[in-house]
């Protein structure tokens, strides 16, 4: 393919010509194709546009056909002229008697159509009249012709430009950025460039603007961000505004090498404050940046690159954000793996299996916590502590529980079944102490599965969350109906016994960080024994996790500790593998 050709199919798809005409917008051109076949007195009349392989009829009166072969299209031939082509005899005329358009149920006999031209002079194909009779054409209809065909251009040309400006900042948006690295993509240069993806300020801080000082005040803000960006970008790059508060750079070819150096330059100014309702107000900034090849899949990957660099600055609450490979290889695999979840639930991908847990005092095991695990079709064993955080992130968590609940209240009844009934602990989040029916549906499986709920134990992670009243209420609820409650993970993060007070736990469970080194760290062993001293003191079963030795086992025991679990005792293991602990 020549490059003239190249540069028309660009055209073309810059227009979205065949995006427009598709759609309900492009009802003006209707009006034309009906208006040009009374003016003419012809029984056809419509639009064509030629793409690389095919001629597609669009708007059409009298016209069954909707595309055909662009070597069997009079089109192809008017495109190759700016001026209107006329066949007044298609029998008459070689390169075209054979034609599907001639021969076919149209029956063309007469043609003519006049190219329809871009501003740059490319013919994407083409304002047409036909008759099934001979014709002849005069010097004026021939002008008229073109003046139609310029009318549609103006009405594709005028969508445009509607469709590749923000309406708030009056600034290209997110579909010329797209047009632009088309154009990169084939002009078949290579090149390197960058592009940033840039959030000022952050959405957060539009939110609380637009609420404090009203839709006029965020509209301009927008506005005068966009000003910014392009006064101090314009010898760099160009800026494109995407949506919101969130803007685009594109640097200007042979500027890569120094564009990183130029925004790192430039703090000064994108700490400066701007003025909305004559109130100085200083935006906080996010970017993210990737540099890229022109070729084809550089130009494709580049928003989505840009996309994952910004996130990850949002995500560690940095100003400016390189893109990163392995990164971007981590948010995609995180993505694949919460998209996969839904369809999961409904195969054989997850599992529980229980970890046995040994009462010190008797030296027996008669409870267990159940855990969670996934093999995944593809991807294989996924570890929980990387898929339970990302669950526990988004809504999804209240299917997983679920799933989790359902099973292993199904595995109790199977064992009680054969007469064992151990004490199952279940692990539940902060969020799904927030639903407003988690306590129903525990009753109602205890019910359906005539499980005591003496048996359950609901483990949740301490935190910041047992401030909240309504979680508060959900665990006083959860004791009443006969559960008991662990706090888990305890030792870490947020801890302080004041609230124990208020949330009414049975059991303390010491995060495996607290017990791993205590035989040889006298600190931890101070810690770990303040701890049991106090929770003994308040009533509270103790249970150690990661125990991994003999001899921490019998450091925690001497200490007062009423369970243990870990490797030196068990591995988490499958149900049935569980009855020769109980046993």
């Amino acid at each position: 393919m020549d490059t003239r050709e190249t540069e028309r199919i660009l055209a073309l798809r810059q227009l979205d010509a065949l995006a427009v005409l598709d759609s309900k917008v492009a009802d003006g051109l209707e009006h034309i194709t009906h208006l040009a076949a009374r003016h003419f007195k012809v029984p056809m009349a419509f639009i064509s546009l030629i793409d690389g392989e095919r001629q597609w009829i669009k708007r059409s009166v009298g016209m069954t056909m909707r595309e055909t072969p662009r070597k069997e299209s009079f089109c192809d031939y008017t495109i190759r002229t700016a001026e209107p082509m006329v066949i007044e005899d298609t029998h008459l005329d070689p390169r075209f008697r054979d034609f599907p358009l001639v021969t076919g149920p149209s029956a063309v006999r007469f043609y003519a159509g006049a190219p329809l031209l871009t501003a740059d002079g490319h013919a994407i194909g083409s304002f047409c009249i036909a008759d099934k009779v001979p014709r002849t054409m005069s010097e004026d209809d021939r002008a008229q012709l073109q003046r139609l065909a310029s009318l549609v251009m103006s009405h594709l040309s005028l969508r445009r430009a509607v469709d590749r400006l923000d309406p708030i900042s009056g600034m290209a948006n997110s579909h010329q950025l797209a047009d632009e690295l088309d154009l990169l993509a084939a002009m078949g240069v290579a090149e390197k460039r960058a592009l940033v993806y840039l959030d000022m300020p952050d959405a957060a801080a539009a939110h609380d603007i637009a609420s404090a000082l009203g839709a006029a005040a965020y509209d301009e803000l927008v506005r005068n961000t966009g000003r910014r960006l392009q006064t101090m970008m314009h010898e760099h790059a160009t800026v494109f505004h995407i949506v919101g508060t969130r803007f685009a750079l594109l640097s200007h070819a042979h500027d890569v090498e120094n564009f990183h150096t130029v925004l790192g330059g430039m703090d000064d100014a994108f700490d400066a404050p701007l003025h909305i309702q004559n109130i100085p107000l200083n935006l906080a900034l996010n970017a993210g940046m990737v540099s890229f090849n022109t070729d084809r899949e550089g130009v494709l990957d580049a928003p989505r690159k840009a996309l994952a660099a910004i996130k990850q600055a949002q995500s560690e609450q940095r100003r400016w954000s390189i893109y990163n490979e392995q990164e971007d290889d981590t948010h995609r695999r995180a993505f694949r793996l919460l998209n996969d979840i839904p369809q999961v639930l409904h195969a054989d991908e997850f599992r529980l299996v229980f970890q046995p847990k040994l009462d010190l005092a008797s030296n027996t095991c008669h409870s267990a916590e159940a855990l969670l695990r996934w093999t995944h079709a593809e991807l294989g064993a996924i570890s929980p502590a990387e898929f339970i955080p990302l669950v526990e992130k988004t809504a999804l968590v209240k299917p997983v529980t679920d799933w989790v609940l359902e099973s292993a209240f199904r595995q109790m009844r199977a064992w009680a079944a054969i007469g064992k009934r151990p004490k199952i602990a279940l692990n539940v989040s902060a969020r799904n102490l927030e639903e407003p029916n988690i306590c129903a549906r525990l009753a109602e499986l205890c019910n359906r599965y005539d499980i005591s709920p003496s048996q359950i134990e609901i483990e949740c992670t301490e935190g910041l969350w047992m401030n909240s009243e309504k979680v508060l209420q959900t665990l006083h609820d959860i004791r009443s109906l006969g559960m008991s409650i662990a706090l888990d993970d305890f030792g870490t993060g947020y801890s302080n016994f004041s609230y124990l007070q208020y949330v009414p736990a049975t059991t303390v469970k010491l995060d495996q960080s607290l017990i791993r080194n205590v035989h040889a760290n006298q600190r931890d062993q101070r810690i770990v024994r303040s701890i049991i001293a106090l929770a003994k003191d308040l009533d509270y079963r103790i249970v150690a996790e990661g125990v991994e030795t003999e001899e921490i086992m019998g450091l925690v025991k001497d200490w007062g500790c009423d369970e243990v679990q870990g490797y030196f005792f068990a591995r988490p293991v499958a149900a049935e593998e569980f009855l020769a602990y109980l046993n």
